[in-house]
């Protein structure tokens, strides 16, 4: 996710963004891909997400 920051980051310069196109897209879409997938199949452990909540409020 860090190099997808960083690939981003380029938008702020136009000229720059328009020399590293598409290879300043690839990090940010890659990153944000494979989180997208870790969240989808492993999403959130709704026994610790309880336990947790349950803890925090005693």
């Amino acid at each position: 996710m860090a190099f997808g920051g960083l690939g981003w980051l380029t938008f702020l310069s136009p000229a720059l963004a328009k020399v590293l196109s598409p290879y300043n897209l690839a990090p940010g879409i890659l990153g944000e891909g494979v989180l997208t997938l870790w969240l989808l199949v492993f999403g959130v452990n709704a026994e610790r997400w309880k336990e947790q909540a349950s803890t925090q409020l005693h």
